[in-house]
């Protein structure tokens, strides 16, 4: 780090933005590789540019533009890594490898919108409801343990988490018609 306050807020405001969308570029190198042994390399190439050239990303506006931004990134670098693989027997052709960037950006960006939509879904939830989905899904605990702890029996807890998913997913679907433009 350096005493520089710019340069500190910029290496922040990079990695805030850079760790938010790392697991999408990850699934985007993934999606363009034939198989999974390049995408590390590809990961930190990509991070390295990102990192280089963040200061012409305009960091004001909305996060979503960066993922676009590194999105490009990842492709070109992708297609670097590809060109110094040539002679293997593995590769996509070149139409094919857009075919299947086009495709991965627009699966990255509709995931975000589910997520987003699954948040506001989540928020719509009675406090009982959101209570046992934080207890299951963010604590990380065993449903045994759960069901134990709110007095319930495993099966029992599974079905009242079956009707929350099924809830879950119809409000999310629901906010997705209503919002055919992306909440991001």
């Amino acid at each position: 780090m350096t005493n520089d306050p710019n340069a500190n807020n910029a290496h922040e405001s990079f990695l805030r933005l850079f760790t938010r969308f790392e697991g999408n570029l990850r699934a985007f190198v993934t999606s363009l590789l034939p198989t999974t042994e390049g995408v590390d390399d590809v990961m930190q190439e990509a991070s390295v540019v990102l990192w280089r050239k963040f200061a012409e990303f305009d960091a004001s506006g909305e996060e979503m533009e960066f993922l676009s931004w590194a999105l490009v990134i990842a492709r070109y670098e992708v297609l670097k890594y590809r060109r110094g693989r040539a002679t293997d027997r593995l590769q996509f052709s070149e139409d094919v490898m857009n075919l299947l960037a086009d495709d991965a950006i627009q699966v990255c960006t509709n995931q975000i919108d589910r997520q987003l939509a699954l948040h506001e879904c989540i928020k719509r939830l009675e406090s009982k409801q959101q209570a046992l989905v934080k207890a299951v899904y963010e604590d990380g605990v065993a449903i045994k343990d759960v069901a134990k702890q709110i007095g319930r029996t495993p099966t029992g807890l599974y079905k009242a988490l079956a009707r929350i998913r099924d809830r879950l997913t119809k409000c999310v679907n629901k906010t997705l018609v209503a919002n055919p433009e992306g909440l991001s």
